[in-house]
């Protein structure tokens, strides 16, 4: 009997996309399984602005972000407006040339949606395509811890405001977002409370650093205006290689996440005052314990070690611009003993600060 080698291979699929966390994460799972060969991109967006459907991202914010990843995109312009048989009918068009050029699979960010049925529906009824949920089942609250720890980086652009505060359309999505909604509405929005627009997550080739703008409020939903750090808002000039940010430890948080660089600014002006964890909270407007987890997550240490970092540093320019003594130089950096000066900036130079300063005078 003769042998016949089949060669496998594995299956492809679209990710339906739409510029939240959800898909992205979605997205993220199936690159790291074998069994799966993602090959692209496919977003349904208002034909009226080009925007995506909820979310309120413009169309080239969308493509930042599929550069990002290296996958291709395809836009699916379809009027909200119109019936739901209109709006099939446009995904029917679009995802059935998808089918007819090989793709078996469409992926979908829910957890636990009532428009699963729909989607089903769309894909296996309507174009021969196989619905996925990678997602799907996930308790919300674990699902958002796993986001954060991942350090999947998304602003919230949009808001129901029948469920949702306005003013909380254009925060981080963060774990201090979480605490702050109301009794009952989904950490992860599941039901449609919230959108977010994700600059970053596991896998992805670069950031799409982003900034939120106005707030528009529109029947039932806040939209804030999302656009590219740097480069203004609506209008503004998009170089595809300004925003070439390659995700790494060398990210600097106080420049991306604004509490933080609100932190900064605040402890460079008083640094020579009394300052902890607890008093600084307010400035980034956390409660004392969250501030602690939030500034231990995105920068890698505790405020007080920072906070000792940032003091020794203030005190290495100062003793190379002032002739003044070592004790002085340590109360205008901080220090308030100089006891524990010498021995804080020693544990980090390597040297006493008077060392420092005669090594410094022999470099000039």
């Amino acid at each position: 009997m003769s042998s016949r080698s089949f060669r496998w291979r594995p299956q492809q699929a679209l990710v339906w996309w739409t510029s939240g966390k959800d898909s992205a994460w979605a997205l993220h799972l199936l690159q790291q399984d074998p069994a799966w060969d993602v090959l692209g991109l496919i977003a349904p967006v208002s034909e009226k602005n080009g925007r995506a459907l909820l979310h309120g991202v413009r169309g080239e914010l969308l493509e930042r972000q599929a550069a990002a990843l290296r996958l291709p995109l395809q836009f699916v312009p379809v009027d909200w407006t119109a019936s739901e048989r209109e709006r099939e009918a446009a995904y029917r068009r679009a995802l059935s040339a998808a089918r007819a050029e090989g793709l078996e699979f469409l992926v979908f960010g829910d957890l636990a949606s009532e428009q699963r049925r729909e989607r089903v529906s769309l894909g296996v009824g309507k174009t021969g395509m196989e619905a996925v949920f990678p997602l799907w089942g996930r308790d919300s609250n674990q699902h958002a811890k796993e986001l954060t720890a991942a350090g999947v980086s998304s602003w919230v652009c949009s808001v129901d405001t029948g469920t949702v505060p306005a003013a909380l359309a254009g925060r981080r999505y963060d774990e201090a977002f979480v605490d702050a909604l109301p009794a009952g509405v989904d950490p992860v929005g599941e039901n449609n409370e919230f959108h977010t627009f994700v600059e970053w997550a596991p896998g992805w080739r670069r950031q799409v650093p982003a900034q939120a703008g106005r707030r528009i409020e529109v029947y039932d939903f806040a939209f804030t205006e999302m656009a590219l750090a740097g480069l203004g808002g609506e209008g503004a000039a998009a170089d595809p290689g300004a925003a070439d940010i390659t995700r790494s430890d060398s990210v600097d948080p106080f420049s991306h996440f604004e509490r933080l660089a609100r932190v900064q600014r605040y402890v460079d002006e008083h640094l020579a005052e009394d300052l902890d964890g607890d008093s600084v909270a307010h400035v980034a407007a956390m409660s004392p314990t969250g501030f602690s987890r939030f500034f231990r997550q995105h920068v890698g240490e505790t405020f007080v070690v920072w906070l000792a970092h940032r003091r020794v540093k203030r005190a290495c320019r100062l003793l190379q611009e002032h002739d003044d003594a070592v004790g002085q130089i340590g109360c205008a950096a901080g220090f308030h003993s100089e006891r524990t000066f010498r021995r804080v900036f020693h544990e980090q130079v390597g040297c006493s600060p008077s060392e420092y300063r005669q090594r410094w005078l022999k470099t000039r």
